[in-house]
């Protein structure tokens, strides 16, 4: 490569190539305080290739790594004879104004010049030559280059930020990438991540892309707000209907809420659950009349008073009438259960029914806490509706379903969130639904664990794993915010293809993404402790090289977005007084 063809105009000026020069890197003397890292720069140049009729003109795109300053006039003897005579080197003789800034620049590919370039970055693989004037460019420049191939493809760009160092340059994101091969989101508390995933969800949402959000905290309830897109936002409330799952869920969902069942429990699970669904799935006079038996065998008048409904209660219920049956051998009694159930040989030794007798209470006890959750479920949830049993309404065109799962603890969570993902899953897998989906799940590490405790964490880890590695098949896409990103799964992480990377203080949590997102450079890595608020690293397929942002506000606000505890307090105090003056 010989020197550059076009001189940039004095504004533009940043300095010149020095020492050695790579085709992946190479060094600058700068101009004083015209840069900063993680800044896009430029060198124009001309290539001699004999492939070509004429020499070809490029133009050599790099990013800032880092700036070394240094003064060789003020040597380190001497800084050190003035530290400890206490004096300021501003009062010597010592010269301070020769300082040498040096930047060291990472090579992101070359730009064909011809046509004023086309956004595309090809290798460079010979490097560009030592005097060569480097300058930053316009912004309409750096559009076209961060850009890159979504130049072409605007329909599926996504307005999310804008470069940190140059905020009059718009940073779009290839939306396709987005929900076809994964995204993560990582930052620790208050660095601004929901924030984020609540600006990417307005974007997708402005294309009609079906958003299916699991919600452990309220983030998202303020989507409805946002004009044009409320009517498009419906709020669910997480409930668990027992009879339309499968015994095995039913029993991991009875484990998750209580004690762990015992082996004689698991084996006789199947064949009592059966049995009770039978029992009450009939219609409203029969069990009105089975109700009425159950309260007269058992000695419970509220079960008649309460009447027979499809949940834990009255499957503990039928539970506790056939081990009762079985331990007196009331053949009457067995008959009639027999009849109902449509398991006419259904009887327990009196072992078994020794054995199981334990298990109504295990039943009732996480009957009790199911109901509690879910009515704190239903009274944060506000205006939410109950989640439909067909889980497949829940993805539609152009509809967001913001999933709301505060008051569950997070076991439960995770068998919620398992239950309702594998159901979207599969039933894409099948072609039983017709759209493509995107599933985002905040607080992911509690989704996806690194390493599942309970048998509801395993089961949700599988069942995101399997989406992570498969989704993209079959169109169910993955959106993982986390805080923790070392306590997510990481074969899950791992198969997320774009990365939006913001404050991380935790050494444990910046170590982990260094190994397992390949995109990372180590000297993007190490800016992560100093991010301000709402910057980020942007990383991955998404985007045409790694990119340090400013991310765009979202339009949206969270149920619970953080204030300033003294003017809560303050509003708080305020509000007291009132209440006092009026009575």
């Amino acid at each position: 490569m010989n020197g550059p063809h076009s001189h940039p105009h004095a504004s533009q000026f940043v300095g010149t190539i020095v020492g050695e020069s790579t085709s992946q890197e190479f060094r600058i003397a700068v101009t004083h305080e015209t840069i900063r890292e993680q800044e896009i720069i430029a060198v124009d140049a001309t290539l001699n290739d004999e492939s070509f009729r004429a020499p070809q003109r490029i133009r050599i795109w790099a990013k800032v790594q880092r700036i070394e300053r240094v003064n060789p006039l003020f040597p380190i003897e001497a800084g050190h004879e003035l530290a400890a005579t206490r004096t300021n080197p501003f009062d010597t003789v010592l010269s301070l104004s020769r300082e040498l800034v040096t930047a060291v620049c990472a090579v992101l590919g070359a730009e064909a010049s011809e046509n004023g370039g086309n956004g595309k970055l090809d290798h460079v693989r010979y490097p560009p030559q030592p005097a060569s004037t480097v300058f930053k460019p316009t912004s309409s420049d750096i559009s076209r280059i961060v850009l890159g191939s979504l130049n072409d493809r605007r329909h599926r760009s996504l307005d999310i930020a804008t470069l940190a160092n140059r905020q009059d340059v718009d940073v779009l994101v290839d939306g396709h990438a987005v929900v076809t091969r994964h995204l993560a989101i990582l930052a620790m508390t208050g660095a601004g991540k929901s924030w984020t995933a609540r600006r990417i969800i307005e974007e997708l949402a402005e294309k009609n892309y079906p958003i299916v959000i699991f919600d452990p905290h309220g983030d998202y309830s303020g989507l409805a707000d946002v004009p044009g897109l409320g009517q498009r936002v419906r709020r669910f409330y997480a409930w668990f209907p027992i009879f339309e799952q499968d015994s095995e869920t039913v029993m991991t969902v009875v484990e998750s809420l209580g004690r762990p069942l015992a082996m004689t429990h698991r084996d006789h699970f199947g064949s009592l659950f059966k049995a009770a669904r039978t029992f009450l799935t009939v219609p409203p006079a029969d069990l009105r009349t089975r109700a009425r038996w159950l309260a007269d065998f058992l000695g419970r008048p509220s079960i008649a008073e309460w009447g027979l409904k499809p949940d834990l209660w009255s499957f503990a219920a039928v539970v506790e009438a056939i081990i009762r049956a079985s331990q007196s051998e009331n053949l009457e009694a067995l008959a009639e259960i027999g009849d109902w159930t449509g398991q006419a040989e259904l009887r327990l030794s009196r072992q078994e029914a020794r054995f199981l007798a334990t298990l109504p209470g295990n039943l009732r006890s996480a009957a009790k806490r199911l109901g509690q959750m879910e009515a704190i479920s239903r009274k944060t949830s506000g205006a939410a509706e109950p989640m439909p049993l067909d889980l497949k309404q829940l993805v539609q065109y152009g509809q967001i379903s913001v999933v709301s799962l505060s008051g569950y603890h997070s076991d439960f969570q995770a068998t919620l969130y398992g239950l309702i993902a594998e159901s979207i899953f599969n039933a894409r897998v099948a072609n039983e639904l017709h759209y493509p989906t995107l599933l985002l799940l905040e607080e992911a590490h509690n989704f996806a664990p690194a390493r599942a405790q309970t048998p509801a964490e395993d089961f949700a880890v599988n069942t995101t794993r399997q989406i992570a590695q498969e989704g993209r098949k079959f169109g169910v896409g993955l959106v993982l915010i986390s805080q923790r990103p070392s306590r997510v799964d990481e074969t899950t992480l791992s198969q997320c293809n774009s990365y939006v990377i913001m404050r991380l203080a935790n050494p444990a949590d910046q170590s982990y993404i260094r190994r397992v997102i390949e995109t990372l450079g180590e000297n993007e890595a190490h800016l992560l402790p100093d991010l301000d608020v709402g910057e980020a690293l942007l990383s991955g397929q998404f985007v045409n090289f790694p990119v340090l942002v400013k991310m765009k506000p979202p339009r949206s606000q969270g149920e619970r977005e953080e204030v300033d505890a003294f003017d809560a307090l303050a509003k708080a105090r305020s509000s007291d007084r009132a209440q006092t003056l009026t009575r």
